[in-house]
């Protein structure tokens, strides 16, 4: 289990090295209370909410709109290795429900659910998590056992992985098929040369509709041992941003007003700052927009 404020955006090293102004390891004067620990912890938790975005590398598989150009802009970044991309999908199974005077299909990146209301007013909703079926053919089995719901696989996709199937968020399906698609063949492209957050094309090719791609991004996130007082995993997120956040973290500390803090404090138990976090974090906007999610 990971020790509180050890890792993130910022650390309790580096929030240590910030209020003692010293650019050398910081084996003295640490400031170590579970209270700043969960400042920590809720301040980069805080500012990854507001910037729309998970700062640590993490690898994503999603289904983005192409529209028309070379370019490709992902909501991840910064993108550091690019396994798959492909601009052609293929239909791998049908489900369809009878009987039924409404019945849609919904799925996600990690599950199928069937939705329905019977004849009588009864409503239903049968979920398939793709990590209990993890190929088409466990899938339609499984769904054929449903009452009033039938489901098929196409052509020779029996062994097509269910986690690559393109989210839907609501298809009618009484009475007719609806129709599920995974990525087909892969194309050549490249991380753009001028931006950590697009695909380029290459040959000349262009992305157009529905476009899978599964990829890494994100930063590697320092890491400091249990005491604060050594880095053990440097990590690569922009100063910048460790910046803003120990100066979030210290604006809070600063505005904590102790009377308040031992009339309402229970031992072991500050969520009675996070309102303190997030107004302070949204004070420290102007410096955290630039870290945001890009909206294009």
């Amino acid at each position: 289990m990971t020790t509180r404020g050890t890792t993130g955006i910022t650390t309790l090293y580096h929030f240590n090295r910030f209020v003692n102004n010293t650019d050398d390891d910081n084996t003295t004067n640490i400031s170590d209370t579970e209270k700043l620990r969960y400042i920590i912890d809720q301040t980069n938790a805080q500012i990854a909410q507001k910037c729309g975005r998970t700062f640590g590398s993490t690898t994503y598989k999603e289904w983005v709109e192409g529209d028309g150009t070379p370019y490709l802009v992902l909501d991840n970044y910064p993108i550091t290795q690019v396994k798959l991309v492909s601009t052609a999908s293929v239909d791998v199974m049908t489900i369809k429900a009878t009987g039924f005077p409404l019945a849609t299909v919904s799925s996600n990146n990690s599950s199928i659910v069937l939705s329905s209301i019977a004849t009588t007013g009864t409503e239903s909703e049968n979920v398939f998590n793709y990590s209990e079926y993890a190929n088409v053919s466990s899938l339609v089995t499984a769904m054929d056992d449903v009452s009033g719901w039938s489901s098929e696989v196409l052509s020779n996709n029996s062994d097509a992985l269910t986690q690559l199937i393109r989210p839907v968020d609501s298809a009618w399906s009484v009475d007719e098929n609806t129709y599920m698609r995974s990525p087909y063949l892969g194309s050549n492209m490249r991380i753009a040369y001028d931006s950590n957050s697009t695909l380029e094309s290459i040959g000349g090719g262009s992305f157009c509709g529905d476009v899978f791609v599964w990829y890494v991004a994100g930063y590697t996130l320092p890491v400091c041992d249990d005491v604060g007082g050594t880095i053990t995993t440097e990590g690569n997120v922009p100063e910048g941003l460790t910046l803003t956040a120990n100066t979030i973290i210290k604006d809070v500390l600063d505005g904590i007003d102790e009377d308040k803090n031992m009339s309402h404090e229970k031992i072991g138990d500050y969520s009675y700052i996070r309102g303190d976090i997030i107004d302070c974090v949204d004070r420290h906007w102007h410096s955290l927009n630039q870290y945001s999610r890009k909206v294009f």
